[in-house]
């Protein structure tokens, strides 16, 4: 009796299908992730936001990312941003990326409370109040230093609104050490980078180079275009990727391929 229900053991293991392929997770900073920011995070003249170029980037099944940007951040900076980290955290986010949103909190004629900016050291102030703001995220974070966008002066802002050189680079300097204090938060070299484009030199973005003149910036010369937030999408998967925060086969790093991506109709 004891070797029939042997036998029987064995047939019944062979009539099983074979197991599935295992499912690989997304690396766990992909579980939710919440693009913050202003007018460049929401893709101010475009048709596509930056969540839309990072979704395109992504190779593999992932969640939804979610787009808490505001085009108007510039009329109340303090005020937007504190919605905008209180949205992201209802999210229960694993990653923020937040390229913009500390730009009008340097920019801009507002600063602490609202009062207008009277000297430059209002904009160092005005920044700490950002800061705190995204000091409340126990995340992955990603943000830009302060780049100089004196061009777009007489275009798209206003003489006003424009920082002094040095106050760029005091602004960026605390940045940088914001983010030194937080092993998980990374700084894109925004103002090296747009220091790169106005001297019309061959510019590395993430793993593309550009030839020198390329468009990567709005007539406006302050947001970018469509192939220039590609590039600052790329730009923020490469750095994830050499920070191990996510795996390299979960991102796409043909950049025509992911241009093509983000110019499918939404939804699809």
């Amino acid at each position: 009796m004891s070797a029939v229900l042997a036998a029987l053991a064995l047939l019944a293991c062979a009539q099983e299908p074979a197991p599935s392929a295992v499912q690989v997770l997304p690396s766990p900073a992909l579980r939710s992730v919440v693009v913050i920011g202003a007018s460049l995070s929401t893709g101010f003249g475009l048709e596509r936001k930056l969540s839309d170029v990072l979704d395109a980037s992504l190779a593999g099944p992932h969640p939804a990312l979610r787009n808490e940007g505001d085009l108007l951040m510039f009329t109340r900076p303090e005020r937007s941003g504190a919605e905008q980290i209180e949205r992201a955290l209802e999210a229960e986010p694993t990653l923020v990326v937040a390229l913009d949103f500390l730009f009008w909190f340097g920019y801009g004629t507002l600063g602490p409370g609202g009062a207008p900016i009277t000297r430059e050291e209002d904009r160092l102030a005005l920044l700490e109040r950002g800061l705190a703001l995204l000091g409340e995220l126990d995340c992955p974070l990603v943000l830009a230093d302060f780049p100089d966008m004196s061009a777009a002066v007489g275009r798209m802002i206003t003489r006003e609104q424009m920082p002094a050189r040095e106050t760029l680079v005091k602004l960026s300097e605390r940045v940088h050490a914001f983010a030194a204090a937080r092993p998980r938060t990374l700084v894109l070299p925004f103002s090296k980078l747009v220091h790169q484009m106005k001297a019309e030199q061959e510019v590395t973005i993430g793993r593309h180079t550009y030839p020198p003149k390329s468009r990567l910036l709005q007539p406006d010369e302050l947001h970018p275009t469509l192939e220039g937030l590609v590039g600052v999408g790329q730009l923020v998967c490469d750095e994830l990727v050499q920070r191990t925060l996510v795996r390299e086969d979960e991102v796409l790093f043909d950049r025509q391929r992911v241009f093509e991506r983000t110019l499918k109709p939404l939804g699809r």
